[in-house]
């Protein structure tokens, strides 16, 4: 006698938002709601299809900060494990929330030592290409390191645009001058874009153009983490919460600072309390980026930068302070060109978002359960090695966690979109 084949319910892995009746309820890439989730095919007693299966809707992060906690989908049939009737079951997708403060001081265009080897062809600085032999083709003339921070920044909005919540605050602001006065050190109350989905042209419009040379002012960082971690915490949501902080020097401009000597030439020991106390206190961690930073210890001069002061050391130890060191001695995120500080950013956004997804309820027959990213079918085939295969795979033998491996990982990062179907064996 042939077996007989009957499916569990589609489940669906999305994100999800709260219409206006206040229900539960799932989002296509548009913000619209969803009614359900595509059904199987009825199975007749040989194994073949009846019909045809309505395509998954793939969906991408909800236009609220809202989040759904894991729940059986409004619906008049009540999941049951041993049933092979069908059900939807609603497991919310992490967005995270993400602010990104960045460095917007004089010394990100100052010429020359705000100008860098983006592309790394010149490490010896003589003008040649370092490839080229004969010492006579010209290296890639030299850009600002603003210039390099733009085009990380444009591309990670870009890449990451539907899998984060963004905002952004630069220190100082674009108000700031060029003075040896509080007038080089504002940072805005709140942030130049709040924290929100699909919020990466929002940003770039924000920030200045990548070709911009007329930046001025300090390095207020104490003041920019500040305005970051309030808009953090005046969002109601369950999202995680992180911040990435990017500069190229050592903070200054205190709100403590008795003068104006103080103001520039002593080092903001308010930015360490300030991360310290984000990540202690506030479950908000601080990845620290450096950009051309030095191991070296500034001289006492009146030179606008903080005296006596190893930013190197400073940045590592505000990396410690924040929750999210580097492993090895060099805890903050060291780039000294434009390839390493998008490898670094990329490495961070990889990080902030997990490819490690609960399931709830846990699978009666986990061997069943099917897995498409972004409508990429994975099947119910496990990989052996996450690190060198594409796929997922059980996180334990409780079957209540999976793992995104590969380009299948890596593909949900970029789109948010995940489903998968649960299935039943042959009944018998």
């Amino acid at each position: 006698m042939k077996r007989s084949t009957l499916f569990l319910s589609v489940v669906a892995l999305g994100l999800f938002g709260c219409g206006d009746d206040g229900k539960e309820t799932a989002s296509d890439p548009t913000g619209n709601q969803m009614t359900g989730i595509g059904t199987l095919p009825p199975i007749t007693t040989d194994g073949s299809s009846t019909g045809t299966a309505s395509e998954p809707t793939t969906t991408t992060p909800p236009t609220t900060s809202e989040s759904a906690s894991a729940t059986v989908g409004e619906s008049s049939t009540t999941f049951d494990p041993n049933d092979c009737g069908e059900a939807v079951i609603n497991i919310p997708i992490v967005t995270p929330n993400v602010m990104l403060v960045l460095d917007k001081s004089g010394s990100m265009v100052a010429n020359p030592g705000g100008f860098w080897d983006h592309d790394g062809d010149d490490a010896n600085n003589d003008n040649i290409a370092d490839s080229d032999p004969n010492m006579m083709a010209p290296a890639t003339p030299k850009i600002t390191r603003w210039n390099s921070l733009f085009d990380v920044v444009e591309f990670i909005v870009t890449t990451f645009d539907n899998s984060m919540n963004l905002g952004a605050v630069l220190f100082p602001s674009k108000t700031a001058i060029s003075d040896y006065s509080a007038a080089a050190c504002p940072v805005n109350m709140t942030p130049e874009v709040k924290v929100g989905p699909n919020n990466g042209q929002a940003i770039l419009n924000a920030i200045p153009v990548a070709t911009d040379t007329t930046l001025k002012g300090g390095t207020p960082a104490a003041k920019g983490m500040s305005t970051a971690i309030a808009e953090l915490e005046s969002i109601q949501s369950e999202q995680p919460e992180f911040i990435i902080l990017v500069t190229d020097g050592a903070a200054n401009c205190s709100e403590t600072a008795p003068d104006n000597t103080g103001l520039f030439e002593v080092y903001d020991e308010n930015l360490p309390m300030v991360v310290g106390d984000a990540f202690m206190n506030k479950n908000i961690p601080t990845y620290v980026v450096g950009i051309a930073i030095q191991n070296a210890t500034s001289s006492a001069s009146k030179d606008g930068n903080p005296d006596n002061t190893n930013t190197y050391d400073r940045l590592n130890e505000l990396a410690t302070l924040g929750g999210k060191p580097r492993p090895g001695d060099v805890k903050f995120y060291d780039t000294q060109n434009q390839v390493e500080l998008q490898t670094a950013l990329e490495e961070i956004s990889m990080q902030i978002l997990s490819c490690t997804i609960d399931l709830s309820p846990v699978p009666v027959y986990p061997e069943y359960v099917e897995v498409s990213v972004n409508g990429v079918m994975y099947g119910n085939m496990q990989v052996t090695d996450c690190a060198t295969e594409s796929g997922w795979q059980y996180t334990n033998d409780m079957f209540n966690q999976i793992e995104l491996c590969g380009q299948a990982c890596a593909d949900f990062q970029m789109s948010g979109a995940l489903d998968a179907q649960y299935r039943c064996p042959n009944s018998g």
